[in-house]
């Protein structure tokens, strides 16, 4: 099921992209095409394609989380700081 211009209008508003509405259609042939792609590689045949196991018993490493002073010529070029540490915005919501 291909992609429609509402769609599209709806994935950008989603995700907070502005869609110019010349962008419209080129968005939606790039998402069209993306999709094609994926069938593609859902129609690939992996039967003969060993399993890649070796990652899990590789252990990661480990540090203690501790705070550490910051070089303040990094605070001076913050945006926005409090005390002793960098104010962003908030994510998640």
């Amino acid at each position: 099921m291909p992609i429609t211009e509402r769609d599209v209008r709806r994935i950008s508003r989603l995700a907070r992209i502005r869609a110019d509405e010349s962008k419209i259609e080129e968005m939606r042939d790039s998402l069209n095409g993306i999709l094609d792609f994926v069938k593609q590689l859902e129609e690939t045949d992996c039967s003969a394609v060993e399993d890649v196991l070796g990652y899990a018993t590789t252990r990661l490493y480990e540090r203690k989380d501790i705070a550490i002073p910051c070089d303040p010529a990094v605070m001076d070029n913050a945006p926005e700081k409090g005390a002793n540490m960098f104010i962003v915005p908030k994510v998640v919501g």
